[in-house]
């Protein structure tokens, strides 16, 4: 029997509150110095095992999943709209940092299926360090060409501030968030803007593929003051945080959505701790996205 799942709007779409991430599948495993993980997750997550798992997250009320192109090329994850009836909306994580080629692979995710884009937050988040945050505007500008749902994606929270000063009026924005309370998080101090996307440091006090969300307290602060809906990923520091834990610090703290990299026995207890976060997140500061 399915189970239902609060759900709210992203533009015209009505989106469940609790989104299927894709690391898992990809496999992007964010491992830190746990060499095996990618390879495991690559002999588990078998193209059957993964139609599985998109029918189980249906099964839980789950409607959507941020997928990549290249998860199509990996395996024929197209079967699981074609030849087994899925019904999960996807929402496009175009990945690249040459806008020149921007354009070209929205398209080819649209061709896929896909329901909605954003902009991937590495490439806001390098664009804007680089000094190049008009490349951001021009990404939006050619999303919004395609009348779908459009979103900005950052793991840094330079990029959305400034699209906030901008004007920029996107559907959503998909940012990380996770609190800094976790053994492998390293000290504040220590932290870098560009660390995610350069060599890890084998030091344990310097960035180890080990955060994802530099300024929590921040991120939330400015959050509030934001009235597009916001979908938070990363909220367990890639498997850090307790999922318990890391729900309610998200929708606590102003998210909207949350998107979650689950293998398939993990789909249900998620659903579960989910519905509950949303219903025990009553003296939130920031108003909820609108009901679906």
């Amino acid at each position: 029997m399915s189970q239902s799942m609060p759900t709210a709007k992203i533009g015209r779409l009505t989106i469940s509150r609790l989104i299927s991430g894709s690391n898992l599948i990809s496999p992007n495993m964010h491992a830190r110095d746990l060499l095996y993980l990618n390879a495991l997750a690559s002999h588990y997550n078998t193209e059957r095992k993964v139609i599985e798992t998109l029918q189980t997250c249906e099964a839980c009320g789950i409607n959507a999943i941020v997928l990549k192109n290249h998860n199509f090329k990996n395996m024929r994850l197209s079967r699981y709209w074609e030849e087994f009836g899925g019904t999960l909306k996807w929402i496009a994580d175009v990945i690249t940092t040459d806008i020149d080629k921007y354009e070209e692979l929205l398209v080819e995710h649209l061709e896929l299926g896909a329901s909605a884009v954003y902009l991937w937050g590495g490439a806001s988040d390098t664009w804007y360090f680089q000094k190049q945050p008009g490349k951001i505007i021009r990404a939006f500008e050619i999303m919004k060409k395609y009348k779908v749902p459009v979103g900005i994606g950052a793991h840094r929270l330079e990029p959305i501030v400034f699209c906030e000063k901008e004007g920029l009026k996107p559907d959503f924005y998909i940012k990380t968030l996770h609190h800094d309370r976790y053994w492998s998080a390293h000290p504040k101090e220590n932290r870098r803007y560009m660390e995610m996307f350069e060599k890890e440091s084998p030091r344990h006090d310097q960035y180890h593929d080990n955060m994802f969300c530099h300024n929590a307290e921040e991120t939330v602060a400015f959050m509030q003051t934001v009235k597009v809906p916001w979908i938070a990923f990363k909220i367990m520091a890639a498997g850090a945080i307790p999922p318990q834990e890391g729900f309610q610090f998200a929708f606590d703290s102003g998210a909207d959505f949350l998107c979650v990299g689950m293998f398939d026995f993990q789909v249900r207890e998620d659903a579960a701790l989910a519905r509950q976060a949303i219903a025990g997140a009553r003296n939130r500061k920031r108003p909820w996205a609108t009901s679906g």
